[in-house]
């Protein structure tokens, strides 16, 4: 693992950009200082860059997010979240008379992100036994925990519905160290029960692939994934053969003691790296100029 101080060192050895949202640019509330500025930067040199989010809604809400912090549209050229990439395969499941999933779900997940199939022609139900699948897309407060939606899951078990999980995070961090537990979390659960899932978002490679479909299939060699997630960016990178940084300041910065533009103590990242049996190209405390 090479450990860098800031995104120049490395920005000429690649052309194409992945970044990941919650956790390198913003934490829901605010966005992380210098992570703009980085963005700009790199957009300056003509690179060309996406936002691979695993957030459970459409495209353009991310974008109304990216907005609200100061990512403009001109500063990258398009975004594909989780959301949109079930959006996409439910899409085509519709146009192929519902081969797959039948047109009635089962939502576990927040008001915020009922809508993500609006526009398409399945129908949410109340009731699992009506359902033909279910579909998470995590919890509804900041401190929820998985008692909140664990009878919802246990109803879609005992009707043995399949699982679509739109985001495959087991949790996310603040700024000030509150984590919050997310739809993987609940996805994990429902296998223990028995339940069938099926992830959309990092590090199933089905993104990976329209990500490098939406970029005309440049080298795997020029391409970067930035991210603070080892088990979904990190490992996502990894397993598509693409190189990584790692953000030490999201995810890992309870179990690395640092905050967000804290330097890690390289012994215990390497320690936790080979817990994961990943290690990132790149390690960065944030990203910054």
């Amino acid at each position: 693992m090479n450990f860098i101080s800031n995104i120049k060192e490395i920005a000429s050895q690649y052309d194409y950009f992945i970044f990941d949202v919650w956790g390198v640019i913003h934490d829901g509330s605010n966005a992380y200082p210098g992570a703009v500025e980085a963005i700009a930067y790199l957009r300056q040199q003509n690179k060309k860059i996406c936002f691979l989010s695993n957030a459970p809604r459409r495209a353009d809400k991310v974008g109304g997010v990216l907005n609200k912090f100061g990512v403009t549209s001109d500063l990258y050229d398009f975004i594909l979240s989780s959301g949109e990439a079930t959006f996409l395969d439910l899409k085509k499941n519709q146009e192929n008379s519902f081969k797959n999933f039948g047109p009635n779900y089962f939502y576990i997940g927040p008001q915020k992100d009922v809508d993500l199939l609006d526009s398409l022609n399945y129908k949410r139900v109340e009731d699992a036994a009506k359902a033909d699948f279910a579909l998470t897309t995590g919890f509804d407060h900041e401190a929820s925990t998985l008692a909140e939606k664990l009878p919802q899951a246990i109803a879609a078990k005992e009707n043995n519905l399949k699982m679509i999980c739109v985001n495959p995070d087991l949790i996310v961090v603040k700024q000030d160290g509150i984590e919050m537990i997310c739809a993987g979390t609940l996805a994990r659960q429902y296998e223990k029960l028995g339940g069938e899932v099926i992830y959309y978002g990092k590090p199933f490679q089905s993104v990976y692939k329209m990500v490098c479909e939406f970029f005309n299939n440049p080298e795997n060699k020029k391409i970067l994934a930035i991210g603070d997630g080892m088990e979904t960016d990190i490992k996502g990178a990894a397993d598509f053969g693409i190189d990584s940084i790692l953000i030490t300041g999201g995810i890992l910065s309870k179990e690395l003691s640092v905050s967000y533009n804290q330097n890690v103590d390289k012994n215990k990242l390497e320690t936790v790296c080979a817990r994961y049996n990943l290690f990132p190209k790149f390690v960065i405390s944030n990203l910054k100029l």
